[in-house]
């Protein structure tokens, strides 16, 4: 059942078997399949079913390095997270994206690919997509032809489109029904309590914006608040540990990743674009809504030692008009509002924020591929491509100088990308180009910008809003913060859920990732905590 903690008839200290710390999509996850357990489960959401600005604003904090990293402008504090605002794009990573990769300095996990196929199988169902088939014959009755690209150069695979699932819409009714589940909204975790050794979490604090406080104690806790809250949250509980709970590696914070995602990074001109864009276009099957896309072989990674990248293809005629199909205009017409002297608030300026890194993106990279030469015989395709970043100790989640509405500091964000990065996206697309042009399928011009050999990027690189990597899975608590099971190394009752445990990242959004190994921690907590 729900329970809003700003009305006084809720209890104020609250006991359970198992607290989750976060209503995104681990955390729903897990509470979900938790239903049918004998475990009384606390689920704690800093907001409610709605977006409110209030709430939202405990998300502001500094941004450095590059931009696209803001949690104000790139996450969700409401019941439902981050998957509130999710584009639905959905694909397992790669089989290699868990190996150690002697190229890729700190790679590999504390799992492998096969551990997560079972959880993946379900977590389909969860994020509403068809089948777990990912391969260039995945959809037998497609009847598209793929270009023969050499098969250790370039491969073909699919992205699948959930709805895509609002999981604050989706599951709202069905855990207000489960009677083992507790959702307190509007609550606030201001202090993780522990015992003197800072071995074992003893309660948590709680407090609603308006200043009721209580506490929540459990036998497990799991933090489940996404990429950045989870390291903000664990480098704020510094009472015993100084570096932070759990953080005797000093990496809680490191190794902050996103996506490498770069619009118009390229175009291909082709007497027969209608070949290449038919084959790689978004449409709907019987079984599932898919995209083909094309992606470095693993062989051709090894060789030329660079990172795992995909690219989609798109009309230029699309992009013209991309941003107006997709609520572009939604966002200048608040703006408009704002310079009209309506909606003067933080929360809205904050908005055009993101519309206006949006019209950079769009406008300063797309010019540079507009005003190369161009040969008037042929037909122009854009390039998209989305690349791993490289695991980087300089890549950080910290904290700021500045406090939020509890008096806490709040979250200081480094965003650092490198020349391997660079190095990667380049080399993928020679790879990219040299097949297309082996195959006469067109020869391709890529940004001036990219092309230099020097760790310069053309800003803002949009890093998809994917926030991963700060508190890294290892087998070596040296290495790391959490083991194979995501339980903290050094803190026996705290488990972290979300893409915070990802050591590497592949090219593809981390949400269906979340999702299985959401599910493949329920299956390990049951075994923690027996039940009826």
């Amino acid at each position: 059942m729900y329970i809003d903690y700003r009305d006084d008839s809720a209890p104020a200290h609250i006991e359970c078997d198992l607290c989750i710390i976060g209503a995104g999509a681990a955390g729903i996850t897990m509470a979900r399949a938790l239903t049918d357990s004998g475990m009384h489960v606390c689920v704690l959401e800093s907001g409610g079913f709605e977006q409110e600005e209030a709430t939202q604003n405990l998300y502001a904090g500094e941004t450095l390095g590059l931009t696209n990293a803001d949690p104000l402008a790139c996450r969700l504090r409401t019941f439902g997270g981050t998957t509130m605002h999710w584009g639905g794009w959905c694909a397992p990573l790669s089989e290699h994206d868990f190996q150690v990769r002697s190229w890729v300095p700190n790679s590999g996990w504390a799992i492998q690919y096969s551990d997560l196929v079972p959880y993946y199988q379900q977590a389909q169902r969860i994020c509403e997509i068809g089948p777990f088939k990912y391969g260039a014959n995945a959809f037998l009755q497609d009847v598209r032809t793929f270009p023969p690209f050499h098969p250790d150069k370039i491969d073909v695979g699919f992205f699948q489109y959930s709805p895509p699932t609002r999981f604050g819409t989706a599951y709202k009714d069905e855990l207000g029904r489960a009677r083992n589940v507790d959702v307190i909204l509007h609550a606030n975790v201001t202090r993780i309590r522990t015992d003197k050794s800072a071995s074992r979490i003893t309660q948590l604090q709680i407090q609603t914006l308006e200043g009721r406080t209580g506490s929540v104690k459990a036998k497990i806790f799991v933090l489940a608040c996404g990429g950045m809250e989870n390291a903000r949250l664990l480098l704020l509980t510094n009472d015993i540990q100084k570096n932070g709970l759990g953080n005797g590696s000093g990496l809680v914070g490191k190794y902050f990743l996103q996506h490498v995602e770069i619009g118009a990074v390229a175009r291909i001109l082709s007497k027969e674009p209608k070949v290449l864009f038919d084959a790689f276009r978004k449409y709907t099957l019987p079984e599932a809504t898919v995209a083909a896309e094309m992606r470095t072989s693993v062989k051709a990674q090894e060789k030329n030692k660079y990172l795992n990248c995909a690219f989609t293809l798109l009309e230029t005629e699309w992009w013209d008009g991309a941003w107006d199909k997709t609520g572009y205009d939604s966002l200048r017409e608040a703006w408009r509002q704002v310079k009209n002297g309506h909606l003067q608030d933080d929360f809205t300026k904050k908005l055009w924020s993101v519309v206006t890194d949006l019209d950079s993106a769009v406008e300063g990279t797309y010019k540079q591929i507009r005003d190369l030469p161009y040969n008037g015989e042929l037909k122009e395709l854009v390039l998209w491509a989305r690349s791993e970043q490289s695991p980087n100790i300089n890549s950080r989640i910290d904290l700021g100088s500045d406090v939020d509405h509890f008096g806490l500091r709040k979250i200081r964000v480094n965003w650092q990308l490198t020349e391997f990065d660079k190095r990667s996206v380049r080399s993928g697309l020679r790879t990219l180009a040299e097949e297309l042009g082996r195959l006469n399928l067109g020869r391709m011009q890529v940004a001036d910008w990219l092309m230099a050999d020097d760790t310069s990027w053309a800003e803002p690189v949009w890093g998809g809003c994917h926030h991963m990597g700060t508190t890294r899975m290892s087998n070596d608590p040296k290495n790391g913060v959490v083991d194979r099971n995501c339980r903290m190394h050094s803190v026996q009752n705290l488990y972290i859920a979300g893409s915070s445990v990802f050591p590497t990242t592949g090219y593809v959004p981390p949400t269906l990732t979340i999702v299985s190994l959401a599910l493949r921690l329920v299956e390990h907590l049951k075994q923690q905590l027996p039940t009826s």
